[in-house]
């Protein structure tokens, strides 16, 4: 998805579920809660590490007060970390949402199933012509005319974005 994608079904998400956005710089940086209608909230950070964790305003007390690096995953609990894949000028990275198992993780999951189903199209091919389940992609996505990649490299690796990645299936 595009910049763009991630903004809309993000904050729809939020909006929809009433859960709270929450972002860290780095690892030494603490968590602070974010307006999640402000598009700056989830964009990029000169540091390493940035973390977007979205949860329940009433478990923010888990993840405000320490730095993100001192912040044990057992703490982390009943929040959802959201990565946006980002992107070049040769192609785009998959959107990543990740949790253990919660009652947060389980109505965003809900939710974010919804939104993709009205905002994006479902399953992808491979370069070798595989299909790939359970995957979205959007029109935005698709009319970039980017290569699209689970990982997007970076630095010495960035010609690897150059390669084909994965596409829409074909229509049947």
């Amino acid at each position: 998805m595009t910049f763009d994608d991630f903004l809309l079904i993000n904050t729809k998400l939020l909006s929809n579920t009433k859960l709270e956005l929450y972002r860290s710089e780095s690892y030494d940086h603490p968590y602070i809660k974010v307006d999640a209608n402000d598009p700056t909230s989830w964009g990029g950070s000169a540091l390493k590490s940035l973390s977007l964790l979205v949860g329940n305003p009433s478990d923010e007390d888990k993840i405000l007060r320490d730095k993100q690096i001192n912040i044990p995953r057992t703490q982390r609990v009943g929040f959802v970390d959201i990565q946006y894949g980002g992107d070049d000028e040769d192609a785009i990275g998959a959107t990543h949402y990740g949790a253990d198992t919660s009652e947060t993780a389980d109505l965003l999951n809900r939710e974010l199933n919804k939104l993709l189903k009205h905002f994006a199209h479902k399953n992808l091919v491979d370069c070798k012509g595989n299909e790939i389940k359970g995957y979205y992609w959007t029109d935005a996505a698709l009319s970039t005319g980017k290569n699209w990649h689970r990982y997007l490299s970076k630095d010495e690796k960035k010609h690897i974005n150059k390669n084909p990645g994965y596409r829409p299936v074909p229509p049947r």
